[in-house]
């Protein structure tokens, strides 16, 4: 009896180890899965098709290499439009048909935050979501990464300096009055009750409006000289033309990376003076001071897509560049904890294309915390200013 008995429990052993590991969703043999709902429609396109155009990008590079370990490297895309509602429904079509391994470049503020505790339920990391939001990484959660500083350090960091080095006092904000626009106007309000002031008029508009003469006219009867912007593309462009179509000169607007856009400022050439906050430097090709591998790229996009980036590709690029990273660090049995452990190991990272340095820890997904000013000049972004927090 000892004996039948030993017997068995090698045999229950051996069985046992030679079992198949529980399959990652998202995750073969020859492939990774990624999914991004985003806007490739509506009002803020250039940033989705931009930014997926780049992850293909960087995602091609690997995969003429053979992948990663061996695997392929796929990102599913469904078109949102900037809409709540078609958010959800794109998001649940990634996680329960497409069964993604990891959500990457998700855009918008309310539509991430829609999706966002369905998708960790489901053990999908959010991915460098193309949002700012403190919501992306804030409370932290393992499978929370983004890569670089939010809406919010990003305008309490500009306040700061133009208080501070403009002397500006009579603080405004103009918001779109959705999740993301309301981060700026609290980055703007705690930054301004820091420095002992306070926002003497907030103005909040639909995503979609495109008159703001009335906003315009009442920042300028109520004296405003620092106009902070919850925009994004064109709700930047025509309310900040509006002003200095009407005369109103001495006043600063202060927007975020949300509206650091080639797009943007080529719109507004002939009317210098917008301002940004970014945590990556926009490339133009031939313009002094660019690597030859920014050069290179620039020249690789254009070849691709037939016409010039428009800034969001070099975001979706750096962030494909730090998940190929990652996931060589992650090893061949590739599964949902060790990817974690392989983006926390990186320290540091600068793609190619340019970023503030990003760096994960176990304590910390929030990428980087630092952001340089940015200003409108002949058409162009030209950086004004070393990194700087509040």
């Amino acid at each position: 009896m000892k004996h039948v008995t030993t017997t068995a429990a090698g045999i229950a052993l051996a069985a046992t180890l030679a079992a198949p590991a529980i399959a990652q969703n998202g995750v073969t043999k020859s492939e990774i899965r990624f999914g991004s709902h985003t806007a490739l429609t509506g009002p803020v396109a250039p940033w989705g098709t931009g930014s997926i155009n780049g992850i293909r990008m960087r995602f091609d590079e690997a995969n003429k290499k053979g992948g990663v370990h061996g695997r392929k490297l796929r990102i599913i895309v469904e078109d949102h439009g900037y809409q709540v509602p078609r958010a959800v429904q794109a998001a649940n079509k990634l996680l329960n048909r497409d069964k993604i391994f990891v959500m990457m470049a998700a855009l918008g503020t309310p539509m991430n935050n829609a999706v966002m505790k369905r998708q960790l339920r489901k053990n999908v990391m959010s991915f460098a979501p193309f949002t700012g939001a403190r919501s992306m990484s804030e409370p932290f959660h393992k499978l929370k990464f983004v890569a670089l500083s939010s809406y919010y350090t990003q305008i309490r960091a500009g306040v700061k300096h133009f208080v501070s080095a403009k002397g500006r006092k009579k603080i405004c904000v103009m918001y779109q009055d959705t999740d993301f626009g309301r981060e700026i106007l609290i980055g703007t309000q705690d930054q301004a009750k820091a420095m002992g002031m306070k926002v003497h008029l907030a103005v909040g508009h639909k995503p979609r409006d495109t008159d703001f003469t009335g906003t315009i006219t009442r920042m300028r009867a109520a004296g405003c000289d620092l106009v902070t912007m919850g925009t994004i593309i064109r709700d930047a462009i025509i309310p900040y033309a509006t002003a200095r179509k009407l005369g109103w000169k001495n006043v600063d607007f202060l927007a975020t990376v949300a509206s650091y856009s080639i797009i943007v400022a080529a719109k507004l050439k002939g009317l210098d003076g917008l301002h940004a906050m970014t945590s990556f430097k926009l490339i133009y090709p031939g313009a002094s001071g660019n690597s030859k591998s920014q050069e290179a790229w620039a020249a690789d996009y254009k070849k691709r897509y037939g016409k010039g980036h428009n800034g969001a590709a070099q975001l979706g690029y750096i962030y494909a560049d730090v998940m190929v990273e990652a996931l060589k660090r992650a090893g061949p049995q590739l599964n949902m904890d060790k990817l974690v452990k392989g983006l926390e190991s990186i320290k540091g990272f600068v793609s190619r294309v340019g970023n503030a340095p990003i760096s994960f820890s176990d304590k910390t997904h929030q990428g980087a915390k630092t952001s340089t000013l940015a200003v409108v000049k002949g058409g162009r972004w030209v950086t004004i200013s070393k990194p700087i927090g509040y």
